[in-house]
């Protein structure tokens, strides 16, 4: 036996202080109170009568004193924090890794989660380190406590942790480890050989139980095409079970219920659903799953959002909207408001997504995000250029020339700017900027180096117009975030500077070279921010690879021996409630007279 609180022998030595103490107690000669009475012949003939003496009276002290003796040691083992002995494969400088995939949060069969069991098998670990230095991590998290003799400090370390993915990452390193302990459920297979080389010993310690699971794998969104057009939600749905069972699909945009159905799944069946979202609504768009037998929680729900659901204000300060305001008549979209530009200072009303100036530039620079259409005077915009009949010839890929063709243009005049605050996306031949664009944490803007009227291009009456217009509305308000995002370290837009969590607390957003990183360990619906763009990020967990509890990576012999490792969980809980039942027992056969 090990004790998690003290040392072997400070633990042994308080049991035996604890038993003497209440030893003493019990036995100590109580003074009886001295009673004055009249005369000693009765007592004396009740004291001189002879009677048979019960055996129950001749051991009912001893009995009394073994309760109490137990109930004293128990808790004082309680407060020991004893643990079953575990030999630590070694002595010297020891690893505990926990693996942090999130199907470690699965139930068990026999009761509590695989992590539950992970962490007791981790606070045994660390009882039976004898002093040597102890070392925690996980596989998401890297190194999280030690080295350390400090039971106390690593375990305090054990109640801040949680599954958090890392189901891809690298395995925490440390420096002269001579054992590491590898508590996992193997669902995610992981090579060890790195740590083998090294030199360490690395023992696998299974939490596994098969268990039935059912899961969302796949969700996205998109939006109509049209305006009569319904947005549409592609999901798929799992059953890993050894038995068919019905699944109830739920979907809601925003609070409104979309769908509810229930699916009858085979054994292992796998199907994909599509779903009609309405034509409009709100752009949050949320899937959740139950069924009877289903051990993971996590993957029950999926999050997805509907671009362009919610229409874009844009403001347009142009004293001549000619062709814009035809197209964003026509784009239902956008909601356009037209400001002359001698008005442009003057207070407006409700939001204002992203302003356009055409062929003028405000005397100071917008924190809006904002697009630039040939600008007619210099400031603080860049150095002016201009080149006739230029040819489109160089484009980068870049979100606002998706789609865009450049070969049905035909420019008669460009006016651009030259600035390091700029980066061209696309050029003439002789390199004069056509398209540019700049972002960074404070702002983002687009500049266009032509115009719509027929003096200066033909672009207003091709296809190439309306493409480019909205990749650069949408790309100035609401960037695409990607795909479906899973949980890690996830790459944000370089202008994004805030990220609030589902549950409105702040991601930190880490800024390395060019790329904006954040540790996202948790699903939901994120709100990215940055440069007066807001942009939604939909994560979601659901994978066949997480989802698929019922296998595992591990040998045979160690899933067997996983059952077993269920008597390592911590005593101290059934210490304390035998203790609470000697008292009990105690204290109501004195009352009854029965032990005393």
């Amino acid at each position: 036996m090990s004790f998690g609180a003290m040392g072997g022998w400070q633990a042994w030595g308080l049991l035996a202080l604890t038993a003497g103490v209440l030893t003493w107690l019990f036995y100590m000669k109580i003074r009886a109170p001295r009673v004055r009475v009249p005369s000693l012949l009765l007592w004396a003939k009740v004291l001189d009568a002879e009677r048979e003496v019960t055996l129950w009276e001749r051991i009912r002290k001893t009995v009394s004193w073994i309760v109490i003796m137990i109930t004293g040691v128990l808790l004082m083992l309680a407060l020991t924090r004893p643990a079953p002995s575990v030999v630590a494969a070694g002595g010297g400088r020891r690893l505990i890794v926990i693996d942090s995939s999130w199907s470690m949060g699965t139930e068990m069969p026999s009761g509590g989660t695989r992590w539950d069991r992970a962490i007791a098998q981790a606070r045994t670990l660390i009882a039976a380190s004898a002093g040597d230095e102890v070392a925690l991590a996980t596989t998401a998290d890297g190194l999280i406590e030690g080295p350390t003799t400090d039971s106390v400090l690593l375990e305090a370390s054990l109640d801040r942790l949680a599954p958090a993915g890392g189901e891809s990452g690298d395995w925490p390193q440390l420096a002269d480890v001579s054992v590491v302990h590898f508590i996992t459920d193997g669902t995610i297979p992981r090579s060890i050989a790195d740590l083998v080389a090294s030199g360490a010993r690395v023992n696998v310690d299974p939490v596994y139980e098969a268990a039935s699971n059912v899961a969302i794998t796949a969700f996205e969104t998109q939006a109509g095409s049209g305006p009569d057009q319904q947005a549409e939600g592609y999901l798929e749905l799992a059953n890993y079970s050894a038995a068919a069972q019905p699944v109830r699909l739920v979907v809601t945009r925003g609070t409104a219920s979309v769908a509810d159905t229930s699916i009858e799944l085979a054994a292992g069946e796998a199907v994909r659903q599509i779903v009609p979202l309405g034509l409009s609504g709100d752009a949050r768009v949320r899937a959740r799953i139950s069924a009877r037998d289903n051990a993971l929680a996590i993957d029950d729900e999926a999050v997805a959002w509907i671009s362009g659901a919610e229409p874009l204000a844009v403001t347009v300060v142009s004293d001549a909207p000619g062709f814009l305001q035809v197209l964003f008549e026509r784009t239902p979209a956008v909601k356009a408001t037209f400001v002359v530009t001698a008005d442009y200072a003057k207070p407006r009303t409700g939001p204002e997504h992203v302003v356009i100036f055409d062929h003028w530039v405000p005397a100071e620079a917008t924190a809006k995000p904002s697009l630039f259409v040939s600008p007619a005077t210099e400031g603080w915009v860049g150095k002016l250029v201009t080149e006739k009949s230029p040819m489109w010839t160089t484009a980068l890929a870049h979100p606002v020339l998706r789609g865009v063709d450049p070969y049905t243009v035909t420019l008669e005049r460009a006016r651009a700017v030259e600035s390091d605050a700029w980066t061209p996306v696309a050029r003439s031949a002789i390199g004069t900027p056509l398209v540019s664009v700049a972002e960074t944490p404070e702002h983002r803007r687009v500049m266009l180096g032509f115009g719509f009227s027929e003096s200066e291009s033909n672009i207003a009456l091709q296809p190439a117009f309306p493409v480019l217009l909205v990749n650069a509305i949408e790309w100035l308000a609401r960037p695409s975030m990607g795909e479906q995002v899973r949980p890690g370290v996830v790459s944000l837009d370089a202008v994004v500077s805030r990220l609030t969590s589902p549950d409105g607390k702040l991601v930190e957003v880490t800024r390395f070279g060019d790329a904006h990183l954040a540790r996202i360990t948790a699903p939901g619906l994120y709100l990215a921010e940055g440069g007066g763009m807001r942009s939604a990020l939909a994560v979601n967990v659901g994978d066949p690879q997480v989802s698929n509890v019922g296998r595992t990576s591990l040998a045979q012999s160690q899933v067997a021996g996983a059952a077993g490792d269920a008597a390592n969980a911590p005593w101290w809980p059934v210490l304390i409630a035998i203790a609470f039942v000697c008292g009990l027992v105690e204290w109501w056969t004195w009352h009854r007279r029965i032990t005393v």
